[in-house]
Order: C-alpha cells, then sequence, then structure tokens
C-alpha cells in the first residue's frame, strides 16, 4: 500500500491480483456484467452513483461515488485484465479505511472477482 496526495486528501493505493484460466475477452466481459450488477445492487445497503468506466484495450478506468447513510466518498481506480490475471489498481478513500479496512475490502474485492472468473 502507498499513500499519496491528491488536491487536500490523502488517499491510499490498493492492489489486488486476481488469477483466471478463461482468456482475456472472456475475463473482459464477465468483469464489465460484474460491475453492470454491482452497480444496480450494491452490498452492504449502500448507493452508488455517478459510475463512470472506459474501456481502452484491455485496461478499464473507473470512478463511482458510493454512500451509505450519511457518509459518501468516492471510489476510483484501473482494472487491467491479462490473459491470466485481473490487476485492480484502486485508491482507498480514508473514510473507507477507517470504517472498513484495507484488508475487509481487498477480502470483498477479491472473493467477488473470484466467483466471477471462475
Amino acid at each position: 500500500m502507498r499513500a499519496r496526495e491528491t488536491g487536500a486528501v490523502e488517499v491510499n493505493a490498493m492492489r489486488i491480483e486476481q488469477p483466471h484460466t478463461i482468456g482475456q475477452q472472456a475475463a473482459i466481459g464477465r468483469v464489465d456484467r460484474f460491475l453492470d450488477r454491482l452497480i444496480q445492487d450494491p452490498p452492504g445497503g449502500a448507493t452508488i452513483r455517478e459510475p463512470r468506466r472506459e474501456w481502452d484495450g484491455n485496461r478499464m478506468t473507473f470512478s463511482f461515488a458510493i454512500a451509505r447513510g450519511f457518509f459518501a466518498t468516492t471510489f476510483s481506480g484501473t482494472m487491467e485484465v491479462a490473459d491470466d490475471r485481473v490487476i485492480v489498481d484502486a485508491d482507498l478513500p480514508p473514510l473507507v479505511k477507517s470504517f472498513i479496512g484495507e484488508e475487509r475490502v481487498r477480502q470483498v474485492i477479491a472473493e467477488h472477482l473470484g466467483n466471477v472468473l471462475k
């Protein structure tokens, strides 16, 4: 994990590598459908607003505002889909790190991504 400054807010970069055996094109399709489902039905009673994603070949840049109760923050990063793995690099906002924890976020993303890529 590495911290970096973005304006007045410090964010922590998180990397997750999820192996797969389904090939690059199949993985791209599954990742895209997974994000569609995540946006429509986010876990834990959260609400997702302003979802953005853009594919450039096998690399997707994403961002969305996630809110729960009175708290809201932006989650953003990239997903690179290779022949044998998906690499997620995400900016973990301090609010998420404080209330949920990096390990829990990492565990949930890896678990869901692993299920999608089976």
